[in-house]
């Protein structure tokens, strides 16, 4: 079991940063190469693709997560009316979103370049659900692969584009061709290893259950997938600094890289959580992972806001130093934000799913009605970093509530240690005179006497990491 985790986490996790850190990367490019209005385009044309493409894949990664990693193998009857059900959301998405550029962009260019971003959204849905389905059966040492060469690619010819004279349109029409050809590749991989696999699902009652079941993944899924992205999307149409969304996107980008792997973490145990809980003994694994994941979380910030302004600055120079001070609070929401994944993926392997669209449905909302809120009475940069600081604390809180309240026998002190730690660590990187790259080790070091002093981690703790990982206790 142990292996199979840490070859699941091991791939997910290089998957994700080979993903997200070339797409970065490919991102200064374009930022060294157009002005940061035009960047504020290209993300938001990105914000659009990924935001919609959440509510588009319908559910379908938790479902068949559960569907296919509580069994172990594949279904035919599972995968077909799942394939049905996210081909089928895609496509109203899409028609809905192609309405929206439409009406809302004046200028023909920009709205072309939207539409082959909305037009992509339809070829990543199905490299997701190709994904999903080794995801579930973990199967996933070929993605990282996958992810070199399609976006290593894309952000080849798209460089390579911009220096022969290319502009937006280009960047547009070459990420649309990007994911059309990975979305043919996995296809083809996926009927190739199981031949009956590609199918579509037409029983109206087995796809009614489907539906069904999938429904409230839908919300907490499109609601997480939408928090990440809405602010860039809101942003645009409330105020006309394109240059700021632009700013704001660079940084949001970098604190979302921070997360890979404790969402890998999470997509990894996920189908032993599902598996464990179905047997009735999965309860045990779950505090535990938590704090790994999120001590994880709250290293990798604090490093980050420490040493990233230097290095945004090294790379794009001074016109975006804005980017840098985005960057610098947002790291204050990287650690709940893993907490909030991770517990929320707990809760929904113990069917508790309607408390997980609570949670996530209301992160969102919060984001979204405390960004306008502020946006009226206070700049948009204490708008967007505060709404989203608030959100994820929030929501962390109440997925601690929720997961003591099903697991009465853990008690409350193990998220109030985990609070009381995270809290004053951030404090002392704080409220130091020092220069950042010494206060955040000096703030970290001061996180692990923390941890020690209040005892973060009992033994139960322990012998159910080291099980995890495949060793004896």
């Amino acid at each position: 079991m142990g292996s199979s985790i840490l070859q699941n986490l091991t791939a997910l996790a290089s998957s994700q940063f080979l993903a997200i850190g070339i797409r970065f990367l490919y991102l200064l490019g374009i930022a060294r190469m157009l002005a940061p209005d035009e960047v504020g385009i290209y993300l938001y044309g990105s914000a659009l693709c990924l935001g919609a493409g959440s509510i588009s894949l319908f559910g379908q990664g938790e479902f068949l997560i559960r569907r296919l990693g509580g069994h172990g193998g594949i279904s035919l009857p599972v995968l077909h009316h799942s394939l049905t059900l996210a081909l089928s959301s895609t496509f109203i998405v899409t028609a809905g979103l192609v309405l929206f550029v439409w009406a809302s962009e004046p200028d023909p260019l920009v709205r072309l370049v939207l539409l082959c971003f909305v037009a992509a959204m339809l070829a990543r849905v199905i490299v997701l659900w190709g994904r999903l389905v080794y995801i579930a059966i973990k199967h996933t040492t070929w993605i990282p692969r996958y992810e070199v060469i399609f976006h290593g690619t894309e952000a080849l010819i798209g460089v390579g584009a911009l220096y022969a004279g290319g502009g937006l349109l280009a960047i547009g029409l070459i990420y649309l061709l990007s994911w059309i050809m990975e979305a043919g590749f996995t296809l083809r991989k996926l009927a190739r290893e199981y031949p009956d696999a590609l199918g579509f699902g037409y029983r109206w009652g087995y796809l009614t259950k489907v539906t069904s079941v999938s429904l409230l993944f839908l919300i907490s899924g499109a609601a997480m997938g939408l928090f990440s992205q809405i602010a860039i999307i809101l942003l645009r149409h409330l105020q006309p600094d394109e240059a700021f969304v632009g700013h704001f996107g660079i940084a949001t980008r970098l604190m979302f890289i921070l997360v890979i792997i404790p969402a890998s973490a999470t997509e990894a145990f996920a189908p032993h959580l599902s598996y464990s809980f179905s047997r009735g003994d999965g309860g045990r694994d779950v505090i535990p992972i938590m704090k790994i994941i999120g001590l994880v979380a709250l290293v990798t910030a604090i490093m980050t806001a420490a040493y990233a302004p230097w290095f945004i600055a090294l790379v794009l120079g001074p016109e975006y130093a804005e980017a840098s001070g985005l960057l610098r609070w947002l790291c204050w929401a990287v650690t709940p934000y893993a907490v909030v994944v991770f517990l929320c993926q707990g809760l929904n392997a113990i069917d508790r799913r309607r408390e997980v669209v609570f949670i996530t449905a209301t992160m969102t909302l919060t984001h979204v009605v405390l960004l306008i809120t502020f946006f009226e009475y206070q700049s948009p940069v204490i708008a967007t970093i505060g709404s989203i600081i608030v959100a994820t604390v929030g929501s962390m809180v109440a997925a601690m509530y929720q997961v003591s309240r099903q697991f009465r026998s853990l008690g409350n002190e193990w998220w109030l240690k985990f609070i009381f730690v995270m809290v004053a660590t951030y404090m002392v990187f704080e409220i130091s005179q020092l220069p950042l790259t010494i206060t955040a080790p000096v703030a970290l070091a001061t996180g692990f006497l923390l941890i020690r002093l209040v005892n973060l981690f009992d033994h139960h703790d322990i012998n159910a990491i080291r099980r995890l990982l495949g060793r004896k206790n």
